[in-house]
């Protein structure tokens, strides 16, 4: 158990929903039959959480992520535990099968994503009221304070369209910290631990998701599908920014501390610039391969080599 390794999951659960990381690592834990005190504490601890976070009164949008995440973890858990497939694949699978579940179950209460974006909408709106009215700084102030209200007010907007996106990127990266910690913490784990993130890759024929959502904003088709369209596109995007900030790290992860915590302050600086090369160099990864073609010093690969 690593300090890396505890400051990822801290700044996960403190940025995004716990019940992410914590139902998928309590459900792993409770089928693997756990045997020692270790195991059953955090199986406490975990469910203490999730029913505090699920206990807090909300509106539709807020009841949906308690629903997300019981479909997602079912899936992760069900797929993930005979240990024959990867993470990677697993957790891109029930977030597919929770998106599914859960679009069934609000079609069931006869409410529809439409109605569930607007109402986040509605949230995120409110919110940006209530910190105008509570705000008791002077004019000038205040006059900045509206501007990056606007500001967020417009965010707000997107991220509503962007929900059902914004739901599977949230899970994905909690379904891998939860099978990591999963190893980590059970007596006897199954499957293959998680891998690093300096490898993390998928299947290189998602490139044509990233074609098909292209043309989909140059062809004249339905709103509906156009919107289904753009949280697709903005899913590949993120995946593929992912992939090469993977190509990125395994080729910085061995730098001291204090440069790595100065390269990720100037990479906050220039983040959209900075996602628009991940995401190319994550593209261009899918032919090129960059890992096995230009291998780190650190590498295990390498490392055999320097050894032979």
């Amino acid at each position: 158990m690593t300090w890396r390794a505890l400051a990822t999951l801290a700044a996960y659960v403190l940025l995004f929903p716990p019940m992410f990381v914590l139902g998928p690592l309590a459900g792993l834990l409770v089928a693997s039959r756990p045997a020692t005190l270790r195991e059953w504490a955090w199986i406490g601890a975990a469910g203490l959480w999730l029913a505090v976070s699920l206990g807090q009164p909300g509106g539709l949008a807020p009841q949906m992520l308690p629903a997300w995440a019981l479909f997602v973890t079912g899936a992760f858990v069900v797929l993930m535990l005979p240990g024959r497939r990867s993470v990677v694949s697993v957790a891109l699978l029930a977030t597919v099968f929770g998106l599914g579940a859960a679009t069934a179950w609000a079609w069931l209460l006869g409410s529809r994503w439409q109605d569930i974006q607007l109402a986040a909408a509605h949230a995120g709106w409110e919110f940006c009221r209530q910190l105008l009215q509570q705000s008791s700084l002077g004019p000038d102030r205040f006059e900045e304070l509206r501007s990056y209200v606007d500001t967020l007010g417009a965010a707000v907007g997107i991220g509503a369209r962007l929900l059902p996106g914004l739901l599977v990127l949230t899970a994905l990266p909690g379904l891998a910290l939860a099978w990591s910690w999963y190893h980590r913490l059970s007596a006897h784990p199954t499957g293959v631990p998680a891998g690093r993130f300096a490898d993390f890759r998928f299947n290189d024929h998602l490139v044509w998701l990233v074609v098909v959502c292209s043309a989909g904003f140059v062809l004249p088709i339905p709103p509906e599908i156009r919107g289904v369209m753009g949280n697709l596109a903005f899913v590949s995007s993120a995946l593929y920014a992912a992939r090469g900030a993977a190509v990125l790290w395994g080729n910085i992860e061995s730098f001291h501390l204090g440069l790595l915590f100065g390269i990720l302050v100037g990479v906050l600086f220039i983040l959209p610039v900075a996602l628009g090369g991940c995401f190319a160099l994550g593209l261009a990864d899918t032919w090129v391969d960059f890992r096995r073609r230009f291998p780190s010093p650190d590498s295990p690969s390498q490392r055999g080599r320097s050894a032979a």
